[in-house]
């Protein structure tokens, strides 16, 4: 004799859910969080920053939703499918300190050159920062050194 199974009645009103993939930023925090060998290159990458920052700047690492570039695409003329933005890793990077905080991202299709590539950005407006500053510095110098060397007649 079989037993016929019953199927339980509250079970028709739920909704079959399909397996779905992980996407955008989620996806990218997941990979960072659960890949060991990601994790390394983050802290090696973030290492590169330690002549710009103090002991009490804070550096973070931050997924974002490449979605969201849909419009920027949209604006330069480079149409993206959801699928194709769906394939891109989109990484910033910020480092902050007190109420100052600096930030530059970057996408890509492969993680690592995401990250490399958003501290890339970082490093390079860090290095106009400290030419600025130190032009300014300098020329201040020079006038404070050429006023103290008048001389009287």
């Amino acid at each position: 004799m079989t037993t016929k199974r019953v199927q339980d009645p509250l079970s028709l009103f739920k909704k079959k859910r399909k397996k779905r993939e992980v996407t955008g930023a989620a996806r990218t925090e997941q990979l960072i969080q659960n890949d060991p060998d990601l994790k390394s290159f983050v802290y090696q990458q973030i290492a590169e920053f330690q002549p710009y920052v103090t002991p009490s700047t804070v550096a973070a690492v931050i997924a974002k939703d490449p979605q969201k570039l849909a419009m920027e695409f949209e604006a330069k003329g480079q149409g993206c499918s959801s699928t194709q933005l769906a394939s891109l890793h989109r990484i910033a990077i910020r480092l902050k300190d007190g109420d100052s905080s600096i930030q530059q991202e970057a996408h890509h299709e492969n993680i690592y050159e995401a990250i490399r590539l958003a501290k890339e950005k970082l490093l390079l407006r860090l290095d106009e920062i400290q030419d600025e500053v130190i032009s300014k510095k300098d020329r201040i110098d020079e006038i404070n050194q050429a006023l103290q060397n008048q001389t009287k007649h």
